[in-house]
């Protein structure tokens, strides 16, 4: 029994178990301790105790309170500290919920700056609610980047872990080149997917221009990082076809001179010239061209 109160009281045993008894209260751990009755009783029974022996020659005493009752008398004393206590408590459960840190690890670490944009794209941040995460489709995205092979995301306590694993013919790269124009052309398309664009669709840019550099933007800072992604470019270009004379069947087969294996034509037109023993078509024509780093 732990909620129990021990009770003195100036009476022989015999008259104050008669009393105890015919109060119905049930009663533990009876002694003499000279004049006194010493007993214990529940601790919801005291108040009965006290109102059998309520004549002022009884002299009740209560040597030790139940144990719901010490409690209380604890709590009321150190209310200060329990607040505390429970502030702090709702404290650590409130800050467990969110996410106060991000970590990248693993021999992907060199992606952070891309796997940090897509964990916040898909609801996570400092401060935010874990909850808020779509944690299968953050997984999905990050181990579609290069040469990722593994990809768990976790929580452990306030820090949201997320563990990328990359082939280990790849591990470490540390060869960190921007994404530089081979031809000249206008840009239709530049993805990004890790690095930073530094043209937008509809620039013109020349051989060697950069299109896509070797940093990434953490507020205002810059942080340098592998480049990854691609860039379209609209190329143009010029060729002649020579033939015996001028026929439809000469100019398809001019056209099909110019069919590139790579790139795709998206605009074409030519003129005629004669030459000596024939004619020479001039194609003039524009084609899609891809170029890309690190998409392999």
């Amino acid at each position: 029994m732990n909620d129990l109160a021990k009770i003195s009281v100036v009476s022989t045993a015999e008259a104050a178990l008669r009393k105890l008894k015919k109060a119905e209260i049930a009663v533990y751990g009876c002694k003499k301790d000279g004049a006194e009755f010493v007993f214990s009783v529940k601790g919801k029974d005291v108040e009965k105790v006290f109102a059998i022996f309520d004549k002022p020659c009884y002299n009740v005493t209560v040597k030790k309170a139940g144990a719901a009752r010490r409690l209380l008398s604890f709590l009321s004393l150190r209310a200060g500290l329990v607040a505390g206590a429970a502030a702090f408590i709702a404290v650590c459960v409130l800050a467990n919920a969110y996410v106060l840190k991000i970590e990248v690890s693993g021999s992907g670490s060199y992606l952070e700056p891309e796997i940090r944009r897509i964990v916040e794209d898909e609801g996570a941040g400092e401060f935010k609610r874990f909850s808020s995460l779509n944690v299968s489709a953050a997984t999905g995205r990050i181990l579609g980047l290069p040469q990722v092979t593994f990809c768990n995301i976790e929580k452990r306590g306030s820090v949201l872990i997320v563990d990328v694993q990359t082939d280990a013919e790849h591990y470490g790269v540390t060869d960190l080149k921007p994404l530089v124009a081979d031809r000249g052309g206008i840009v239709k398309n530049v993805v990004a997917i890790c690095g930073t664009a530094v043209v937008s669709a509809g620039d013109t840019v020349g051989r060697s221009d950069t299109l896509i550099d070797t940093f990434t933007l953490s507020g205002e800072e810059k942080i340098n990082c592998l480049v990854v992604g691609y860039a379209e470019l609209e190329c143009s270009g010029t060729a002649e076809f020579f033939a015996a004379e001028e026929s439809e069947e000469s100019l398809k087969a001019a056209y099909a001179s110019v069919l590139l294996e790579t790139d795709e034509i998206i605009a074409r037109k030519h003129t005629v010239k004669p030459t000596e023993g024939g004619v020479i078509y001039v194609i003039e024509y524009s084609y899609l061209h891809k170029i890309s780093i690190n998409m392999d």
